[in-house]
Parts: C-alpha cells; structure tokens; sequence
C-alpha cells in the first residue's frame, strides 16, 4: 500500500498546518453541538427515568390488571381506562387519548356481550329488584311492592293486592324499559310450545347459534347480538321456517327487504307464503293483524318515537336482530324491553372461531373533496369488489359519472341486484344496514354522516359478511373532518382494531 504524498516545501507545509488546523476547529464545534446535544438528551431521558422508574413488583400488578376502573357520574356506569399499546377492548370507546383508551361499561355492555369475569366482578352495580312484568302489571311480591311504587310510581295505574301493580296502559314498554334501566331484566319466560314449531334441517345452525335457539324456544323472546357476519340473518332464516303461522319480517330499507325476500325465495320458498316483509315504517299495513313470530332486523331501529308503536303488534312470539344495539339518544333499554331476553357473544370468540373477518383499516386524510377524488381513482385502479359509501347525493352523481359506475340510493330501484352484479357501485346510506355481500373486497367511505359511531360500525360490518381473505376499509377524510368527526373512528377502536392514519 503507498503512502499518502508528503509536503516537500515550508510553503507547502504551512498551507497543509492551516487546512489542518480549520478541520481541527470544525471537528471542535461538531463535537461541542454533539455534546450539547447529549446534554440535552441526558436531561430528558433523566426527567423520563424519574417519571418512569419501574418498580419490578408493582410491575407484576400491572399486568394482572392493566387497567383503572372509575365510577361515572351516571348510575351504574363505570370508565375503564387502558393504554393504548395495550390489545384490551372492553364496551364502548367513550373517547381516546395519544396514550390510553377511555371505555364505557353499564349493564347493557354485560347484557349484549361477554365481558371478562376478573372485570365484573369489580363492577359494583346496585342491587337490582326482582320484578317481572306479565300481562300489564309489575308482579313485585309484598316485599317489594312499596319500594317498585317508589321507582316506577309513574307508570302505574293502581295496586293490585299486595304483591302487583297494575300498569298505565300504553305504558308497558316505557316501564319495561324503567326497570331494565334500574338492572332487572323483567320478562317472564314464555315458552314456545310444540305445536307451534314444525321440524326442518334445511340449515345446519352453529354450536353459538343452537343454544340461542334453545333460548328462544326456552323463553319465546329474545334479541340476538352478534357481530357482523355471525349468522344472525339465518338465524332468522332457521326460525320463520321452524315456526308455524303467519309471520312478520321488519326492516329498516327497501334494500333489506329485497335481501331478506331473496333469501326467502332461496332457501324456504315452500314457506314463503307464510311470510311478510316490510320496512319500519309501515306500521299501518300490519296494525290490527295477528302473527306467530315477529323478527326485527336491525331492531337498534325500534326503539325511535316513530317505530315504537310496532312493539304494540299482537305477536305471540318476537325476535330481535342487531350488531350494533348501541343509540345516540342512550335509549339501549330500549332495545331490550322491546326484543326479550339478550342473547350475546363477544366479538373476540367469534374472530376466534374464524366466523366473521377482521377488515384491514386505513385512513387517508386529504386536503379537500377535489383531492378525495383524485385519490379515489388511484384506489381503484386495484381491480377488487368494492362499494364507496357516500352521502352526498351530488358527489354520488359525480363519481357515478366519472367512474362509469352506478349509483344506487333513495330512488333506484332493483338495488340489491345493482349491489350484487356492480364490481364497483357508489352507494349512499341506504346500504349502510344488513346488505350482506359475499364477495365484497373493499369498502371505501369518501362521504359520512358527521361523527355517527353507528354508520361507521354498520359499514364496516359489510366486510364482516366477506368470504374473501384480506377485506380492506378505507376512509377518505380532511384534517377538518378528521378533527371534527373523527369520534366515529371508535366504533373501530372499540373492538380493538388497528387503524392506520395515513396524510
């Protein structure tokens, strides 16, 4: 290896010194920024230390129950606070932080999904009163017929002895829904009798979905609450053709009734006469007619002021049907009183035994509706099933035209068939709720209704229904209504789903 070439003259010797010297002096003040930075560095990560010194022993606590649970200023309702980088998801994301999670948990969470029992036992709910309701009154026992006078005087007509009271008519259900709220469930069992049932194996029910049929059969009303996917429509299915009699379908859009008619065609047509289908708001066409069985699907719906009086149907037998039985008004007591007894099963099982897929979330935040459009067309260069979700009517026209592709919403007709042959459709809200799509890949929301938790679980629960592998949910925001809006994200969060957040 040759040596470097030395300086033969003092000229040049000087001038090499010189140069030296000049590296020598910025290598000083690189080192001095270094440690400066260093300095500030330690000070930091000393502050952090002291913040964050860990106690081994305490640490062993931690992660036998890494979370706080606080009492709410509403009865009964409890906060349960976990980190974030923790997998933990438990009732319903009140809000999130950088670095913990805020959750909900009341008796209606315990009601409709399994809750860890380490959890409930830390719950110190009042002790509720064994009441039932029958045939218009409180059946209270002379124990407790003062105090239920007391708490739910209001809706009482006059005491029946010493062991009753005689409720207000019309009222039934808004005391049902007072007791629910104060933690008894009220119903009496009413068994499905055998001369009511016929014997059918045209579907063959899962192990979840056998013992909620027990439960009907046990109790003669209940609500079925599973996730999106679970089965909950063939479930239906499985009872209109077990059960004898007319009965009554009841949904919340014109799509809903084409899908539930389809299926009904599909699977138990000799039936089909036995069956009416219709949305919420046809209250009138069925008042005054008698039924075996009534399901109501998406019945989060029922417990609104103007669908409340089909609870008033002379229906011997009724089933409800939600994935959701969340509300904004809080009216979930509602949702109970109106359906029977709550059937659930936590998220977490299902996803376990592989019955309803988990979604690929990415959120994509742009500047303005232009810039949607823009990104728009690059997603949909990737040739998969997708449905975009947009509620804006002229943005729907417009990606309609653009694209090439339909746009189904208030006015179109033949909607379910749109929705099955399109290999993209724009949609508005009128496909948010139960429009089960096998081949769906993606869902694509670039327009939404403010910061609705219940729209954003309904439409990702479209890709819940999928049969293919990786479905994929994106959202299409601005920062503005990320900002704004972005409360409805938790109906994600909530079930402990990764979301990533891409500008």
């Amino acid at each position: 290896m040759s040596s470097p070439a030395q300086p033969s003259t003092l000229p040049e010797v000087r001038s090499s010194v010189e140069e030296t010297l000049k590296k020598l002096d910025a290598m000083k003040a690189d080192i001095e920024r270094t440690q400066q930075q260093i300095r500030a560095n330690f000070d930091t990560q000393l502050d952090q230390f002291r913040l964050l010194n860990v106690d081994k022993s305490l640490l062993e606590d931690f992660l036998k129950e890494p979370y706080v649970i606080i009492p709410s200023r509403r009865p009964d309702s409890w906060y349960v606070i976990a980190p974030k980088w923790l997998n933990f998801a438990v009732g319903w994301l009140e809000r999130s932080t950088k670095s913990y999670n805020i959750f909900v948990i009341n008796r209606y969470v315990q009601w409709f999904y399994d809750i860890p029992q380490s959890l409930k036992d830390k719950l110190k709910f009042d002790k509720p009163l064994p009441l039932k309701v029958f045939d218009g009154m409180i059946l209270t026992g002379k124990e407790h017929q003062e105090e239920a006078m007391n708490r739910y005087g209001k809706f009482v007509f006059r005491r029946e002895g010493e062991d009753r009271l005689r409720l207000k008519k019309g009222l039934e259900f808004a005391a049902i829904a007072a007791i629910i709220d104060g933690g008894t469930l009220p119903f009496m069992p009413v068994p499905v009798k055998d001369e009511d049932l016929r014997p059918w194996e045209g579907i063959q029910l899962r192990a979840y979905q056998s013992l909620a049929w027990e439960e009907f059969v046990k109790k003669g009303a209940i609500g079925v609450f599973w996730a999106f996917g679970a089965g909950k429509s063939f479930f239906g299915i499985y009872a209109l053709a077990r059960a004898k009699g007319r009965k009554l379908v009841v949904v919340p859009s014109i799509t809903l009734v084409e899908q539930w008619i389809a299926r009904i065609k599909q699977y138990i047509p000799q039936f089909a006469p036995e069956i009416q289908v219709v949305t919420y708001h046809a209250y009138d066409k069925v008042k005054g007619q008698d039924y075996s069985l009534a399901i109501f699907d998406e019945c989060h719906h029922l417990p609104a002021n103007t669908f409340v009086k089909l609870s008033t149907l002379k229906v011997k037998y009724r089933m409800g049907l939600s994935a959701s039985p969340f509300r904004e008004d809080g009216r979930e007591s509602y949702i109970i009183a109106l359906t029977g007894f709550p059937v659930g099963l936590a998220w977490e099982d299902l996803i376990k035994l592989k019955d309803v897929r988990v979604p690929s979330f990415k959120i994509y935040l742009v500047k303005n509706n232009s810039a949607k459009t823009v990104l728009l067309e690059e997603l949909l260069r990737i040739p998969v099933k997708t449905l975009i979700f947009c509620d804006s009517l002229d943005m729907g026209e417009q990606i309609s035209k653009k694209f090439g592709i339909p746009f189904v919403f208030g006015a179109t007709t033949d909607r379910l068939e749109i929705l099955q042959k399109s290999f993209t459709t724009v949609v508005s809200r009128v496909g948010d709720e139960g429009v089960s799509l096998p081949d769906i890949e993606r869902v694509i929301e670039i327009s939404f209704l403010f910061g609705s938790r219940m729209q954003e679980s309904q439409r990702f629960g479209r890709l819940m229904h999928s049969q293919k592998e990786e479905p994929e949910h994106v959202i299409i925001m601005t920062e503005q209504e990320y900002e704004a809006y972005g409360k409805r994200l938790n109906a994600i969060y909530e079930r402990g789903f990764k979301v990533q957040v891409m500008r």
